[in-house]
């Protein structure tokens, strides 16, 4: 590896822990999970686009462990992390493999494909873990969200990257 290979893997390595403290900083501040949401998801998609796919697939893993930390995620999600991280990677794996195409491609698609993810299988997982009156009224709304906050994350994440360069 040569020294300009070095330096920009340094710098693409402190970009993922400025937006992992990013996303740290917006779970401890108790903003609402849309917005919270929204902006982790544009984390995501700038850091791939940025940095690679394999630095955002890091954040991806890192963020709903983070939600624990900062009390972001509530108990009864705890189950659902896992699921939420596959989520988050199936969000960026498709983003970066459509990121040329049109609109509709590029970020309905992987954002479609996020939420069923999370809210299928981790409406699966809940329905297994937690108590069912808890689910409905704490977990579905959270899992229904998902597709909601990832089209905006992944046309901010663009916009963002449009303007950083």
């Amino acid at each position: 590896m040569d020294t300009e290979e070095k330096r920009l893997k340094i710098k693409h390595l402190a970009l993922n822990g400025v937006m992992l403290a990013i996303i740290l900083a917006l779970q401890m501040i108790n903003m609402p999970n849309i917005i919270t949401g929204i902006i982790v998801n544009a984390v995501f998609i700038f850091v791939t686009i940025y940095a690679g796919i394999n630095y955002s697939f890091i954040l991806c893993i890192l963020s709903p462990l983070v939600g624990i930390v900062t009390g972001h995620v509530i108990a009864p999600m705890y189950p659902v992390l896992p699921v939420i991280a596959l989520g988050n990677i199936a969000l960026v794996v498709l983003y970066n493999k459509f990121k040329s195409k049109k609109f509709w491609l590029r970020c309905v698609m992987p954002s479609l494909i996020k939420a069923i993810i999370i809210g299928g299988i981790g409406w699966l997982v809940i329905n297994y873990f937690v108590p069912e009156n808890l689910a409905y009224w704490v977990v579905l709304p959270v899992l229904g969200v998902q597709f909601f906050t990832a089209i905006p994350g992944v046309w901010l994440g663009e916009k963002l990257r449009e303007k950083i360069k």
